[in-house]
């Protein structure tokens, strides 16, 4: 018996380019960059909960909050940076849109991953702009 997985590769539409904080050093002094860990991953974003524009005393901000799923043996670790490109996967021309990875959790498949192909991990994200 064999079951069609969502989590196949024609469920993950989008790419993310990943980029995590790392000390280099230049000369005697180390500073904090950040450095691109991997690039177009397929993923998918999704559940996503768009706010309103929130004005301040010194700008205006919009943030969400969603979803992104992949494989498991994707690297991704909580204050990641991620750029995101909706559609990515389907050439879709989109510009990245910047998030930041928060909590992850993995789904495994109880059957080894070799029946259902359900395996994933989930990653929750932020995205937060100063509107212009």
């Amino acid at each position: 018996m064999s079951f069609n997985s969502i989590f196949s590769n024609d469920w993950y539409t989008d790419t993310v380019n990943i980029y995590r904080v790392s000390p280099v050093l230049s000369g005697s002094i180390t500073t904090q960059e950040w450095q691109q860990v991997a690039a177009g991953v397929k993923c998918r974003v999704y559940r996503s909960q768009i706010n309103g524009l929130n004005p301040t005393d010194t700008a205006a901000r919009t943030q969400s909050t969603d979803k992104l799923s992949c494989a498991n043996g994707i690297d991704i670790r909580p204050g990641d940076q991620l750029m995101v490109t909706r559609g990515g996967a389907l050439s879709s021309g989109n510009e990245p849109e910047r998030y930041f990875a928060g909590s992850i959790q993995h789904f495994y498949d109880p059957l080894g991953g070799v029946v259902t192909g359900l395996s994933h991990q989930e990653v929750g994200l932020l995205l937060e702009q100063i509107a212009g």
